[in-house]
């Protein structure tokens, strides 16, 4: 298996997401509305669906392309670590599964220190790589959240076929990480597992 500078920051994050299926499965929310239930499931489900969806447009401008050129264009037009702020969406989407705002918080405040760290030192790199190009850049574009709207399409984009398989199959663990959480919560609230702590 090969590693990389951010070989790190994956397995902490992938650690968390299987403790966030472990904590669904023992924990339980206070009860809930139906209603309001339903809405938490659905807005978990939006945010899993646009991160996934956001995720596979940002690898099909960046991969293959990082730290050879600086991307400019596409979701990278809006903000300088488009992958980071899906990433921050998709981990509120499953926090959001468990029903646990307490889950939803920490996961949040995980990601964010993580992507927080890891785009501070990319942010370091470019700038050393392609020095005045990336600080016009940096100056004009924020970090995770955009500020206003650019158009992001460029006029032509070369898309290699492996790449975009990449992206989807990395979108689909995505999606089985949201279905574990699911089940999990499923089967803690069955009463098939034990369920000792009550979280908000």
């Amino acid at each position: 298996m090969t590693t990389s500078v951010s070989t790190p920051r994956l397995r902490v994050t992938l650690l968390w997401y299987l403790a966030l299926v472990g904590l669904a499965a023992i924990t339980r929310p206070p009860p809930l509305p139906e209603l309001l239930a339903g809405l938490l499931d659905l807005l978990a489900l939006l945010c899993m669906a646009f991160a996934c969806l956001g995720r596979i447009w940002c690898s099909v401008f960046i991969a293959g392309r990082k730290d050879v050129e600086l991307v400019t264009s596409g979701p990278y037009a809006l903000c300088r670590h488009p992958l980071y702020t899906l990433s921050m969406i998709g981990g509120v989407g499953l926090g959001l599964a468990t029903h646990s705002l307490l889950l939803t918080a920490v996961t949040l405040l995980v990601l964010g220190t993580l992507f927080t760290r890891a785009s501070t030192a990319e942010d370091r790199f470019l700038a050393a790589r392609f020095e005045q190009r990336f600080e016009t850049y940096r100056a004009a574009t924020p970090r995770f959240w955009p500020q206003r709207w650019r158009d992001p399409r460029p006029a032509t984009l070369t898309v290699r076929p492996d790449i975009l398989w990449k992206a989807f199959v990395d979108a689909g663990a995505f999606v089985l990480l949201f279905a574990m959480v699911m089940l999990a919560r499923r089967l803690g609230g069955s009463g098939l597992l034990p369920t000792p702590l009550v979280l908000p």
